[in-house]
């Protein structure tokens, strides 16, 4: 018996907004925006962004640091915390929105239906108490009769995520762990209640290259073995290409592209998703740097904030918003420019 079997589905919680959605789809947000309120002015962190995740589905999100997708799903998960503030948008979760949730309603949907890897594992683990306590609080806070003890399913969910002897790491504490335990720890406890949808935030930060690629087909293991989605967070084009279906472009708090992952790497539309690609290394060529910076988030662009680095940028691009544009099997970008596509070899 899972979780979802214990506990009523997310429908039913009292009091959350609900509406339907299209059939397959777990996740969708629309128009989410998200400012903080500083000493130097208004940052525009994440400026009417719009993605989906479907079910059973890998989406990775991606894009330079500070461009805004940490703060994109921490605002759908409710993790922003002041100055930062949600301003607008919605954020659709098998029929509810989460960004019209409570915090005892949404706490109560993290965890159990939703499952959340930090970057940082160490920051994810109370540094005080016992790996197996740290797991009896999660089935407690959200009422889980597991059918046996706590421990009993604690240490079922370790050795699931390949963890030999977890006894011994459930009697100890985070600090005993490495860093790559520690990740595989924080995995089991996002995996615990059967989560539809896990969300990790660059789950291999500061891990060396072996274990980066032993925890990421762990945890691609995990979700396609369950039928899970995943809403996957890096900066790493590799990544995507390796272990995700579709792939969600996110520059200065905005979604510049979206589309499958084939299209978008193979076949990418936006200047700035060419750039990114052209600055992965590649045996025998030399690198291309993507030269300039983010924009200012305070004195937002006008138009398109990509422009003071594009080298094809012209007159509309300072100050008109770039509209939608919709090619193949669903390929979308927002550049004012119709050449074709470059084709990346």
């Amino acid at each position: 018996m899972t979780a979802r079997d214990v506990l009523p589905g997310t429908g039913a919680l009292p009091g959350a907004p609900a509406t339907t959605q299209p059939a397959g789809r777990l996740l969708e947000v629309s128009g989410l925006t998200t400012r903080f309120d500083t000493p130097d002015g208004l940052v525009h962190a994440v400026n009417g962004v719009d993605f989906h995740v479907d079910r059973a589905e890998i989406v990775g999100v991606v894009g330079e640091s500070g461009c805004g997708k940490s703060v994109t799903i921490r605002s759908i998960l409710g993790l922003v915390r002041p100055p930062g503030r949600v301003v607008d948008g919605t954020a659709m979760f098998d029929g509810v929105d989460l960004l019209g949730l409570r915090g005892a309603q949404l706490r109560r949907l993290r965890g159990r239906q939703i499952g959340f890897i930090a970057q940082n594992p160490f920051s994810a683990l109370n540094p005080v108490l016992r790996i197996h306590r740290q797991f009896a609080n999660i089935m407690a806070a959200h009422g889980v009769r597991s059918g046996g003890t706590a421990r009993d399913r604690a240490r079922t969910a370790l050795a699931d995520v390949g963890i030999a002897g977890p006894d011994r790491v459930l009697d100890g504490y985070p600090h005993q762990l490495s860093g790559g335990m520690a990740q595989r720890v924080v995995i089991a406890m996002a995996m615990l209640l059967d989560p539809a949808l896990v969300v990790a935030d660059e789950p291999t930060t500061g891990l060396d290259l072996t274990v980066q690629r032993q925890i990421l087909d762990l945890i691609r293991g995990l979700v396609q073995q369950h039928g899970r989605s995943m809403l996957l967070v890096t900066h790493d084009l590799g990544v995507v290409a390796q272990y995700c279906d579709r792939v969600v472009v996110m520059y200065a708090g905005k979604v510049i592209e979206h589309g499958a992952v084939r299209d978008v790497l193979n076949t990418p539309r936006h200047p700035y998703t060419q750039a990114l690609i052209r600055a992965v290394p590649r045996p025998g060529q030399p690198l291309v740097h993507l030269t300039g910076r983010l924009p200012d988030l305070v004195d937002y662009p006008r138009g398109c904030p990509f422009q003071a680095r594009c080298p094809d940028a012209f007159a509309p691009c300072d100050h008109v918003i770039p509209e939608a544009a919709t090619v193949g099997g669903g390929q979308t970008y927002w550049c004012h420019l119709s050449k074709e596509p470059e084709v990346v070899r």
